[in-house]
């Protein structure tokens, strides 16, 4: 099927052409500008643009507007290697780039083609790149199996080789490396960065109807180039077939706001946009309104997009009676009357990204399973009717799909689109999106999230819908940075992950998550994902971090039940753990809840003794160690107790009122022989904690406060997360404070 199968989300690659003149670009779009809003000839409006950016030859202007060639200053490599300081004009600079046919970079770096010099390190990706596609496959088919060894050596070899090819980037900003190269970290990062600044851009236009519209300009920048770069036949052709209606002016003007509403409101810009608007034809309107917009599509053609959604996520299996629940469970009669190698033929020659749609459209039959395992004829024949079903409706829409989602428009303002406002994108990093439909599983089930294969099916298409439209987008990117045409669809943004339920935190990259898909493979069982060192690796008990790691679960299973919260539930618990912290210090003289630490030789030290942690042990045996018996010379493990001492009148009052002066005046002699002002933090030996408890000298001045908060930190991250903030960074507060929790039952006990 691949093999015929003509994919209507891009072109070929031979159709993708470098376009970076950006001058005659801009000549072309104020004359539309100018046509649209004075009804003025295209002839007369170039003449008058042009006498307006033009100068003489001494360079003095022409008009009101004249053009200006930036000068750039840059090093050019030799042949020898050597570089040169060299300085042109910017339009200079990026057209012999191109008649060289050189690649260039975002930081306008430009490199020789590979048809002049092959990289080595291009090579040697390459070979990873293979390498590692085919360890993640086996590792996928371990853990289908059940065989955690050989997922883990899997996992361990994919990882290997990604670490291999990240390791390049690194040598290259490292000067005591051969593959020492100023500019190659820079360009790898910019390129990663526009890649996944076009995928969070498409993902808000196609899927959320979220242009960056930051400011009027971008608006009338943006309707303008739409309307300069549209194929009107084809869009009138299209619209006729699928009955596709045309907005009306302040239906445009609807969509206009919905973005703009983010940045600005100023009624005298907003009427020049209006004014703009009304001038378009209506076809004009409806190629600005539709184009990379499947969401205002969808407003203004809701029974349209409803079939095409329909029709792209439906598991389909020819069986009389099997109702669309069984269809999705693999649970009907079984066939004798099929042809299954046919059917087999259609899995192992199908288009990979429509497999990896069905797999997920027949979530019970498909759980735990490759689609190259041998499996149940039944579901071999719904797997195959279902990924033809999809690639007939995907050539069904074909037109439909070329017309709005395949044309020369890109979103718009992407050069500052870091500082957008998101409505799709959940999170992101430097090259990586995650992005939510949820909206439209609402949309498509009226009004419920349903936690069902078919609210699941209807995901999956829409996160499918997306990484086809970027395709075709990051294959223009490539072509104007110059990536050779066989190269040309190697940059690309694939999901990897289908998140049942996401949900981020308060805290930069830190969420919690449950996968139930992987790159097109079905889970057998919902497999937690916990990202963020404050979520997962914190220095509080492993007791603690199991409790939150339980109520994270927890959390995401009642949502996927589809039941409400009980948040006075989780404020219980919260409440019952702190009270426990406070008891374990203070009544049991525990340690559990402390942080341990270490004191080392005084050698292990790059400080002096006396500003190094060594200076806890000299501490210990000057004075409390004369009392509860000394330490021999570190290293050996102490204790952290927190203690509320933070001036030198809070540790005035505590030795004046310790009962062993004999003590105090040690540990007052100690402070100004040292110069220590205040103690925030006593090393206790464990040894002594382990004989005697904690001494009553620093019992009294435990921090337990301090202590409950750094020890539950991870469970008000959570409850931030559900919406509950309980305290802020000017004015702390304990859940403790308000909520008993089970302290009365832990007493009794």
């Amino acid at each position: 099927m691949s093999e015929v199968f003509d994919n209507p989300f891009a072109l070929q690659a031979s159709e993708y052409k470098r376009d970076l003149d950006v001058f005659n670009h801009y000549i072309r779009q104020v004359t539309s500008y100018l046509c649209i809003m004075t009804g003025t000839d295209e002839a007369t409006a170039i003449a008058f643009i042009k006498q307006h950016l033009g100068r003489d030859k001494e360079g003095t202007p022409l008009g009101l507007f004249p053009f200006t060639d930036p000068m750039v200053k840059f090093l050019e490599r030799g042949d020898n290697g050597d570089r040169v300081l060299k300085e042109t004009t910017l339009s200079r600079y990026i057209g012999e780039s191109i008649r060289n046919d050189e690649i260039i970079a975002p930081t306008f770096t430009t490199y020789l083609p590979p048809s002049q010099k092959q990289s080595l390190l291009a090579l040697f990706i390459d070979a990873n790149v293979k390498r590692r596609s085919v360890a993640k496959k086996e590792m996928f088919r371990a853990r289908m199996d059940g065989n955690k060894i050989l997922e883990i050596l899997k996992d361990n070899e994919q990882t290997n080789m990604k670490l291999s090819n990240n390791s390049c980037s690194g040598a290259h900003v490292s000067a005591s490396t051969p593959l020492f190269n100023k500019t190659a970290h820079s360009t790898l990062t910019s390129n990663c960065r526009i890649t996944a600044g076009y995928g969070s851009a498409n993902n808000e236009k196609f899927l959320n109807g979220n242009r960056h519209y930051w400011s009027p300009e971008v608006v009338k920048n943006s309707i303008i180039s739409i309307v300069s770069n549209s194929d009107y036949d084809y869009i009138d052709a299209t619209m006729r077939q699928f009955g596709i209606r045309e907005p009306s002016v302040d239906e445009v003007m609807q969509c206009i706001e919905y973005s703009t509403n983010l940045y600005w409101r100023n009624p005298t810009h907003m009427a020049l946009i209006r004014e703009l608007v009304v001038r378009l034809t209506p076809i004009q309107r409806a190629a600005f309104a539709y184009t990379g917009d499947l969401y205002h599509l969808m407003r203004f053609n809701q029974e349209l997009v409803h079939g095409f959604i329909g029709s792209l996520s439906n598991a389909v299996m020819p069986v009389e009676g099997v109702t669309e629940d069984l269809m999705r469970a693999c649970v009907w009669p079984r066939r004798t009357d099929v042809d299954f190698d046919a059917h087999r033929a259609i899995i192992k020659g199908g288009f990979e990204d429509h497999i990896a749609l069905a797999t997920q459209l027949l979530p019970e039959g498909m759980k735990g399973l490759k689609v190259s395992d041998t499996v149940n004829a039944e579901i071999e024949l719904a797997l195959a009717c279902t990924i033809r079903n999809i690639a007939n409706t995907v050539t069904n829409y074909g037109q439909l799909i070329k017309a709005f989602f395949v044309t020369k428009n890109v979103p718009s303002s992407l050069a500052k689109f870091p500082e957008s406002i998101r409505r799709a994108a959940l999170m992101g990093d430097t090259d990586s999106t995650i992005f939510t439909v949820q909206d439209w599983v609402i949309w498509y089930n009226n009004g419920r999230y349903g936690y069902d294969a078919r609210s699941s099916g209807v995901a999956a298409t829409m996160i499918f819908l997306s990484a086809q439209t970027v395709t075709h987008l990051l294959a223009r990117m490539s072509a104007n940075l110059g990536i050779e045409e066989k190269r040309l669809f190697q940059v690309a943004m694939k999901n990897e992950y289908k998140f049942d339920v996401f949900v981020p935190t308060q805290v930069a990259k830190h969420y919690y998550a449950s996968i139930g898909c992987q790159e097109g493979n079905m889970y057998s069982e919902q497999k937690e994902e916990i990202k963020g060192v404050h979520l997962k690796s914190s220095n509080a008990p492993r007791a603690v971090m199991a409790k939150a790691k339980a109520m994270m679960i927890e959390i995401m299973d009642i949502i996927m039940q589809e039941k409400k919260l009980s948040i006075t539930k989780y404020l219980n618990e919260i409440a019952t753990l702190e009270h426990d912290i406070y008891d374990s210090i203070m009544v049991r003289q525990s340690y559990e809840y402390f942080r341990m630490g270490q004191i080392k030789t005084a050698a292990s030290y790059t400080l002096p003794p006396e500003k190094s942690n060594y200076a806890h042990y000299l501490f210990w045996n000057a004075t409390f160690g004369t009392k509860y018996g000394e330490m021999p010379e570190p290293p050996w493990s102490s204790v952290k107790i927190s203690v509320n001492m933070d001036s030198p009148t809070k540790v005035k009052a505590w030795l004046s009122k310790m009962e062993d002066r004999d003590l105090a005046e040690k540990i007052a002699a100690w402070m100004v022989q040292f110069g220590k002002k205040a103690i925030t933090t006593f090393h206790v030996p464990e040894q002594v904690i382990q004989s005697i408890g904690i001494p009553k000298e620093i019992l009294s001045q435990v921090y337990v406060r301090k202590i409950q908060i750094d020890t539950v930190n991870v469970f008000y991250i959570l409850l931030e997360s559900l919406g509950v903030y309980v305290h802020t960074d000017k004015s702390l507060q304990l859940v403790s404070d308000y909520y008993e929790g089970n302290k009365k039952e832990q007493l009794a006990a």
